[in-house]
């Protein structure tokens, strides 16, 4: 559940202390609270103009329980410790010592304490700081409960050396300055399409980050926001982005990649810049065996590995969009455990991952329109299914077999075909979906 975190007392804060903003960020020195990003506002402004400092809500603490109760916490926990306000000097002032607080925000909390969040005052959060600096795997989301966390704060998760994935929420607008930087076991990264700005020196030396996909709909690469990235060796840029900065990629791998469609901006930036750009290697990409279709879109059609354990189908390849999952396309693959389908595909195929008993997880994108008949039976190692918001129908013995599936959660306008999930895990528990009786 969802709690607040609040300051005994609100510090006053000095009205002529200068202002520090940066890439959307706007805080007094010395300060802790992080205002809403706002569309058009420069990356950096020293000057009071750049805007008024967002003062998160105050909340009226509830009192205390006597000291004698069991079982119950108190109401009011401690202040947590300053966030860093921007600095505008960049990646040279990474180390230096951080200022103390002159007042309080106010916090959001869950379960075990990994990240603090600043409140936005209007029903959004901006993921503040990492508190456990040993955390190596992290769904932001997740961590934040019920509330979408719109933007990470500059120098959020900077120097978590252990972080070696994260999940960006898809209600993410903006991400701060080096709000990654130094993340060094970050091997690979998804920025979903809702990102509008990545900010500057972002994911400065990632030195292991090896890939980097943007799902449409992501403007803006801040300066230097991939800069010293020593492997990092492939990047999908949508079209969508407009806006590259200077030393985006500087001190990357020789062997760097731009991957993007062939009129996109990203190819005019890496001729001015002397990266690679390609537009057609889609048809030898080394995880997809990918068919193009008359509309222009891409069909899955198999894996390139003869025994792939994890297969992840992006939004788009070289600016082409992944729409369809063909029939059988993954039929009967004993080794695959994971599978992370793209917010591009609309249908699964018949049959494309029956017999895959080795299958533990599955996750599926907004934009899922149809599962095709017997596409997941005999998957005997699935336990739990979440379908997206959109999807239209599950065909005919979808799921048949599927002898641990125990849950599974579907919009409720899901039209769902006959014995989609006969043979399951007894005491199956199905939410959402309405009988559309026999299949024609």
């Amino acid at each position: 559940m969802l709690s607040r975190r609040f300051g005994a007392e609100q510090a006053p804060v000095d009205p002529q202390e200068s202002s520090v903003g940066q890439d959307g960020f706007s805080a007094p020195v010395g300060g802790i609270s992080p205002r809403p990003w706002r569309m058009g506002e420069p990356e950096s402004s020293l000057s009071e103009s750049a805007g008024p400092v967002y003062t998160p809500p105050r909340y009226s603490p509830q009192p205390a329980p006597d000291a004698g109760s069991e079982g119950t916490a108190p109401a009011v926990s401690p202040v947590p410790a300053a966030m860093e306000p921007a600095s505008p000097s960049g990646m040279q002032n990474a180390g230096r010592t951080r200022a103390e607080p002159r007042g309080y925000a106010a916090y959001a909390m869950v379960g075990r304490r990994v990240i603090d969040f600043a409140d936005n005052g209007d029903g959004t959060l901006t993921a503040a700081r990492c508190i456990d600096r040993e955390a190596d795997d992290l769904d932001i989301q997740f961590e934040a409960g019920a509330c979408p966390v719109t933007a990470i704060a500059p120098h959020a998760f900077e120097g978590c050396a252990a972080l070696r994935r994260v999940v960006l929420p898809p209600s993410l607008r903006q991400i701060g300055e080096m709000a990654f930087s130094g993340c060094t076991h970050l091997r690979r990264l998804l920025i979903p399409g809702s990102v509008v700005r990545v900010g500057t020196l972002a994911f400065a030396k990632c030195i292991q980050l090896e890939c980097v996909r943007m799902d449409p709909g992501v403007q803006a690469l801040g300066p230097s926001c991939f800069s010293k990235c020593a492997v990092l060796k492939r990047v999908d840029i949508p079209a969508s982005v407009v806006s590259l900065g200077g030393g985006a990629f500087f001190g990357c791998s020789k062997q760097l990649r731009l991957y993007g469609a062939q009129d996109a901006p990203a190819r005019e930036y890496a001729h001015l810049n002397g990266l690679q750009y390609d537009w057609e290697s889609w048809k030898d990409d080394a995880a997809l065996v990918l068919r193009e279709e008359e509309d222009g879109t891409l069909t899955v059609t198999g894996s390139r590995e003869s025994m792939p354990r994890r297969i992840e189908i992006p939004y788009e390849l070289c600016g082409r969009r992944i729409a369809a999952i063909a029939p059988k396309a993954f039929f009967a693959c004993g080794t695959l455990e994971q599978l992370v389908v793209g917010g591009g595909i609309r249908e699964i195929g018949e049959s494309a991952f029956f017999g895959c008993r080795q299958m533990i997880s599955v996750s599926f994108s907004r934009g899922l329109d149809s599962v095709g008949d017997s596409a997941f039976a005999g998957c005997e190692s699935l336990t739990q299914v979440t379908l997206p918001l959109g999807t239209g129908s599950v065909g005919r013995m979808a799921f048949f077999g599927c002898t641990r599936l125990s849950y599974v959660k579907m919009p409720a306008t899901t039209r769902v075909r006959d014995f989609a999930f006969d043979g399951c895990a007894p005491g199956l528990r199905v939410f959402g979906g309405v009988s559309a009786g026999r299949s024609p």
